[in-house]
């Protein structure tokens, strides 16, 4: 029987930029599964409404090529950058509660 490899946890590495997504974290099937409504719902308009605009102002393909490319990794990155802050606030949380000495029981009257 083969071990399966631990799964690394996302504060392994820091996010770079600050605002780039970590590709070996939207690799998992389960995380691209929740994460796609939210790309359809912004990444996608943004990227017709670009388009739009571009043939309206009659403005080179390439930037409608960018603009679609660089919306989509900036929604990843902006949700990973969210979930980040998310687990440190709750291992925070965590380690306060762990190390916080229970009060004392009153003594009963």
């Amino acid at each position: 029987m083969t071990d399966l490899p631990a799964r690394r946890a996302l504060l392994d590495r820091p996010q770079r930029l600050g605002f780039l997504p970590t590709f070996w974290f939207w690799n998992d099937r389960e995380r691209q599964r929740l994460v796609a409504p939210l790309l359809v719902t912004i990444a996608f308009p943004l990227t017709a409404l670009f388009f739009f605009l571009m043939a309206r102002l009659e403005l080179s393909v390439w930037l409608l090529v960018v603009f679609g490319t660089v919306w989509p990794q900036l929604v990843l990155g902006l949700v990973e950058r969210r979930v980040r802050r998310e687990l440190r606030r709750r291992a925070l949380a965590g380690a306060e509660e762990l190390s916080a000495p229970a009060p004392a029981p009153e003594p009963p009257p």
